[in-house]
């Protein structure tokens, strides 16, 4: 996980690939809300190493990435990287999704680098929008368009809360 980590871009490195995407990257950025007592409680664990797994074409990381940097970015307490899923296949297959390369995946590292856990690549509101529709979309009662909507409409209500939670949650039990 080193070598990953060491190899994986810093958030300005990532940001040259956003192209048109980044101002809805700056705006979730904006509008992610990261309260004080979260921002406490992630102060009050040890820093720790964060290795992004993502694309910059992924909506769900398009909403759920920059609540993430803004995290840890307001504690001040860990170094992040971001690596590209297709660039790191050999990686993103050891985090597959009932089968599948979903993105983002966060991963948290100690000081060794040895992964203490992983996480996504939604918060359980969103994939609950998901999992609630997937027969439909796999009988074609129900576009995957309309589905993705319903999620993004979800992140923009709740602002980050579920995902600054459940990384919460995931830190502490870690500790």
């Amino acid at each position: 996980m080193k070598e990953y980590f060491q190899k994986g871009l810093t958030l300005e490195e990532y940001t040259q690939f956003l192209g048109e995407q980044k101002d809805l990257h700056e705006l979730h950025y904006r509008r992610a809300e990261i309260s004080d007592e979260a921002v406490a409680a992630l102060r009050g664990l040890k820093p720790r190493r964060v290795l992004v797994i993502t694309e910059p074409w992924c909506g769900d990381s398009l909403a759920i990435l920059p609540v993430v940097l803004k995290f840890f970015d307001r504690a001040d307490s860990s170094e992040i990287r971001i690596v590209l899923r297709d660039q790191n296949l050999e990686l993103m297959d050891r985090y597959l999704t009932r089968g599948g390369r979903a993105i983002p995946m966060v991963i948290l590292l100690d000081d060794s680098y040895e992964e203490l856990f992983h996480w996504g690549p939604r918060p359980a509101p969103a994939q609950a929008i998901f999992e609630e529709h997937r027969e439909d979309i796999k009988a074609d009662r129900i576009d995957k368009t309309e589905v993705f909507k319903r999620i993004r409409a979800f992140y923009g209500q709740d602002r980050g809360r579920s995902i600054v939670q459940e990384l919460l949650q995931r830190l502490t039990a870690s500790e």
